[in-house]
């Protein structure tokens, strides 16, 4: 079987539909944050953080958005878009690119707290599709 059809199967089970939509409210709330961003309420003018940060932002603003989306109406597909662009858009830039992103000493917690916190969640999205619960 392939991975499709058994995200299709996971999605109809009723607590990964449940954790599904959970995690397209969490990523339309990281798409307003980025947004946010670009406006500069973020604390910081945006064009003064650094390039790559900006261009994350708009990235991730679309992503986050788009996949909210699709996860909402529980696409298959936007399962494997969401691992897909945590790892391409957060896990290599905030792991190899890290120095890009640090402006202040607070800002290496941060990312340390959302790279967990994103293991975690892909962690138990993983569950319940293997468990189809």
């Amino acid at each position: 079987m392939n991975i499709l059809n058994t995200i299709a199967e996971a999605s109809q089970q009723r607590l990964t539909s449940i954790y599904l939509r959970f995690l397209a409210c969490i990523l339309l709330y990281g798409g307003f944050v980025h947004l946010g961003n670009l406006f500069g309420w973020g604390g910081t003018p945006w064009l003064e953080t650094p390039l790559l940060w900006r261009i994350l932002d708009i990235f991730l603003l679309v992503f986050n958005i788009g996949v909210a989306i699709a996860l909402f109406y529980r696409l298959p597909i936007s399962v494997l878009i969401l691992v897909s662009g945590l790892i391409l858009f957060q896990f290599i830039p905030y792991t190899f690119f890290r120095s890009y992103f640090l402006t202040q000493p607070e800002d290496a917690t941060t990312l340390n707290g959302l790279l967990g916190t994103e293991v975690l969640l892909l962690l138990l999205l993983f569950l319940l599709i293997y468990f189809k619960k």
